[in-house]
């Protein structure tokens, strides 16, 4: 059975090659679903998928693709990924389009993962929320109403040195880290 889990993202710069980042699952908090991602629980998936060459997709939605993956990594945060857009996807366009608007009124938006538990155990405190210990990912999809909302996308692609981005990105997370 596939599962959906969403994360809210605030979006920064915003570029016309439909290029983003961010976190498209966080570790160490409750959703709205009452799981809790572990740390550990894309290893496999990611080795599996070529470091996450997986789909992006319109609100879940399978026959709506709107770009694919580039890079998907864990760090101390949660899941870390990079996509493309296709623009030339109508749907995709419209995304992009919305998530410049989000970027320019200070809106936030949302990232929710599709996947399939691999090993899951109850919290030892609370028996109502599952911890997700391995995850098998399908998917990631932009969409309107996040589950979780302490990930996202922090930043589109603009360009620039790779100091510069670096340093951009930090600030980026840090704020993102200081508002959540």
């Amino acid at each position: 059975m596939k599962e959906y889990h969403s994360y809210e993202f605030k979006l920064n710069d915003v570029s016309d090659n439909g290029q983003f980042q961010g976190y498209a699952a966080t570790f160490g908090n409750v959703d709205l679903g009452n799981d809790v991602v572990e740390p550990g629980a894309f290893e496999q998936s990611l080795r599996d998928t070529g470091g996450g060459k997986i789909p992006i997709l319109d609100h879940h939605n399978p026959a709506q693709q709107i770009g694919w993956n580039l890079e998907a990594r864990e760090d101390a945060f949660g899941l870390f990924v990079r996509g493309q857009l296709d623009l030339n996807v109508q749907a995709a366009r419209e995304r992009h389009s919305l998530m410049k608007l989000a970027a320019q009124v200070g809106g936030r938006s949302g990232l929710s993962i599709g996947f399939q538990t691999v090993r899951d155990e109850p919290d030892a405190e609370d028996f109502k929320i599952r911890r997700l210990k391995e995850v098998r990912l399908m998917e990631y999809s932009l969409v309107t109403f996040p589950m979780n909302p302490s990930a996202g996308v922090t930043r589109i692609k603009t360009g620039g040195s790779s100091a510069t981005t670096l340093k951009e990105s930090l600030h980026t997370l840090l704020t993102h880290l200081r508002t959540s």
